[in-house]
């Protein structure tokens, strides 16, 4: 039998910091549950949040129609979801230490170990920086503890839980997943059949993973990347420039400059700075001229530069991998810890619409996509009940 990870709870010591269930009383809310006010603060600060994650790795998500409106039910949901469970442990009597949660807040301090403006490890700035992030949520020590000890009680009842209703990983389980997964990989047309018959949504699964699992042994390639900007809004004269600029680049690494240098001079890309202007390519993934000149150069050599739809690249050859194979046992482990966090995340997911199916929760934030479908099923009303009389 496969050992399963330490159990993993949806609620996390090291949530936002702003996601307190306390507050005063006369502040507004977006729902109750069971009488309990879910603050608007809350609701505020943790959409904040997930915004700003979405403008960082998806922005495309946040140009369509009423994206924030998505978001905000799902914040909502979690929101609703975290008080009712708060609330099933405060009334299971779920006992915590102090010990544990001063090991709570201590965790939570480490990740302030690194100063943000300088980027180096301050332990001794590890309290100022933890103290201040507390004052930026409006919140004090004492109250974080309560939030703390609330977390804490949270994940010891859903330990408990989860033991009640999770069944352990046997090995045979995570062999199960890895054949249909090696079907995927080698486009076993007759098992992928077979697996779809069986459930569409196991074969969604093993899509998924035999993705994840071709970009991890796929042949590989890491270079040094200059870039210059030059898209298609631009003026040709600039864009000109940049060709000029590419090309004199390309001169220089020729007669000696250092590539290194080069990326810190000259990159328009600021974000692989802090690598060296380096980067990982994956076979196929990159633009057609980048990857037809990754994967053919030699280890060592610079390309001329590299046209595409963004701009100039000139990349170094810095080191190639070959394509690797996998094995069950090189797998076994991950696809084990998969299936049972699936299995925990489903026992929650059950286990929580258990206490919302007996729970009093009345939602007061109203959304604008809600309205227009409010405002277009009254007109669409309207204009039926208008039929008959201009008969």
């Amino acid at each position: 039998m496969m050992k399963m990870n330490k159990w993993l709870v949806a609620v996390s010591l090291i949530a936002a910091l702003g996601l307190s269930a306390n507050g005063k009383v006369m502040e507004s809310s977006v729902a109750t549950v069971n009488g309990r006010p879910v603050l608007a603060s809350e609701y505020d600060s943790l959409l904040d949040g997930v915004v700003e994650q979405y403008q960082a790795a998806a922005p495309q998500f946040l140009e369509q129609p009423y994206a924030k409106d998505i978001l905000g039910k799902e914040v909502l949901k979690e929101l609703i979801s975290k008080e009712l469970l708060y609330q099933a442990a405060d009334e299971a009597k779920v006992q915590v230490k102090d010990s544990e949660i001063d090991s709570g807040i201590n965790e939570i301090k480490s990740r302030f170990i690194v100063d943000e403006k300088t980027g180096k490890e301050d332990p001794a700035g590890a309290d100022k920086r933890f103290t201040e992030a507390l004052k930026k949520q409006g919140l004090t020590l004492k109250r974080y503890k309560e939030k703390i000890k609330k977390d804490i009680a949270v994940r010891k009842l859903m330990e408990e839980k989860i033991k009640e209703s999770v069944k352990p990983v046997e090995e045979a389980d995570a062999k199960a997943l890895y054949e249909n997964v090696e079907a995927v990989m080698k486009n076993n047309t007759k098992k992928i059949k077979a697996i779809e018959k069986e459930d569409p949504m196991k074969l969604r699964e093993a899509q998924l993973i035999a993705a994840k699992l071709k970009q991890l042994t796929a042949e590989q390639v890491r270079i040094g990347h200059i870039y210059l900007a030059a898209t298609k809004d631009m003026k040709p004269e600039e864009v000109k420039k940049k060709e000029d600029l590419a090309k004199q680049i390309k001169k220089e690494l020729d007669e000696g400059l250092d590539f290194s240098a080069a990326v810190q001079k000259y990159t328009e890309d600021k974000a692989s700075l802090a690598g060296g202007g380096d980067m990982i390519l994956i076979k196929g993934i990159a633009p057609k001229g980048i990857d037809e000149k990754a994967f053919s150069l030699s280890v060592g050599k610079v390309s001329a530069p590299i046209k595409t739809e963004l701009g100039y690249h000139i990349i170094k050859i810095k080191e190639k991998r070959a394509e690797k194979t996998i094995t069950f046992q090189d797998v076994a482990q991950d696809l084990g810890q998969y299936l049972a966090q699936q299995r925990i995340q489903a026992a929650m997911a059950q286990y929580i619409e258990s206490l919302y199916s007996k729970a009093d929760v009345k939602v007061t934030k109203t959304f604008e996509s809600d309205k227009l479908i409010e405002e277009a099923a009254a007109k669409q009303a309207a204009q039926q009940e208008s039929k008959p009389a201009s008969k």
